[in-house]
């Protein structure tokens, strides 16, 4: 019923249509992942927010463990962004820019788990400690949220 050369084009149609399936799904596995890393950070980072405005009492306990926790994450995100999805029809808050200086991009990740390191250690020298530390922390995720995320 078709001849070779229709076969070979419809085959090829269907693989090149499957590969871009592919790299959609890829693409939007990508963005799922890393923004869930910033939402557990999030997750972490609030109630310290919290603390620190004088909105929730202060445990140096619990700011310490979400410090450590944020710090962990931290060092993941430069796994989230290995797969470049500049360009993408996928809906992410990521700008283009992160791939065009890629190693500027993780040094604010390392500096932001170096902050979080900080802030769990002056947890233990009470509220006043843990806010100056907490400033720190907070631009570290302004400097790359000025850089390399879109803005609301």
């Amino acid at each position: 019923m078709f001849n070779r050369l229709t076969r070979v084009a419809f085959f090829a149609v269907l693989l090149g249509g499957s590969s871009l399936s592919y790299a959609d799904e890829r693409t939007e596995m990508a963005v799922e992942s890393r923004s869930g890393i910033f939402e557990v950070i999030r997750m972490y980072f609030g109630p310290v927010y919290g603390m620190v405005r004088g909105q929730v009492p202060f445990d140096a306990a619990v700011v310490k463990h979400n410090a450590e926790r944020i710090s962990e994450l931290a060092g993941m995100i430069p796994d989230g962004f290995r797969f470049n999805t500049a360009g993408s029809d996928v809906e992410t808050e990521a700008l283009d820019a992160i791939w065009d200086d890629i190693e500027d991009f993780n040094d604010k990740a390392a500096t932001l788990g170096e902050r979080a390191t900080a802030l769990a250690a002056a947890s233990e020298g009470g509220l006043d400690a843990t806010r100056a530390a907490f400033q720190g922390l907070g631009g570290a995720c302004k400097a790359c949220h000025d850089n390399y995320r879109e803005q609301d």
